[in-house]
């Protein structure tokens, strides 16, 4: 990991203590009305020189994975922002899991020639009750420290 952080969590959420090689940060919430814990898993890839300055291109292709992957995938929105003079690709998706409907926010900026992608994923009752714990979480995201990152 690193000593400069890439994120605050939301108070009360706890990190997973072995996360995935690709896994910066991955946490979870207290479980809310829905009883499904809402997470957060800050994660980030090599990208190849061809799409290593394309954000958009990198995430319609980890889109397609998404549909893919996901049971009952539902785009709902893409909007690429400008976040600190940095651009920033948001995307919200629908999709099911086990037992219940979920949405996910994902935030994805370019760094050097690494993607990070902030997903944010919580039950689909719970959603307007969490959305700005996730959009939070989103903004206190340093995409530079990605850079001191070993």
């Amino acid at each position: 990991m690193t000593s400069t952080p890439l994120l605050t969590l939301p108070p009360g959420w706890h990190t997973h203590p072995d996360p995935a090689p690709d896994v910066l940060v991955a946490a979870r919430g207290t479980p809310s009305c829905s009883g499904v814990p809402p997470e957060l898993v800050l994660r980030r890839a090599e990208l190849p020189a061809a799409s290593a300055d394309d954000l958009a291109a990198w995430r319609t292709a980890a889109v397609a994975d998404l549909r893919r992957l996901l049971d009952r995938f539902a785009l709902e929105d893409t909007e690429l922002l400008d976040v600190q003079g940095r651009d920033v690709l948001y995307q919200r998706f629908a999709h099911r899991g086990i037992g219940a409907e979920l949405v996910t926010e994902q935030w994805s900026w370019l760094v050097g020639r690494r993607g990070l992608t902030l997903s944010g994923t919580v039950a689909l009752e719970d959603y307007a009750d969490l959305c700005e714990v996730l959009e939070d979480a989103a903004a206190s995201v340093e995409p530079g420290a990605l850079l001191t990152v070993v």
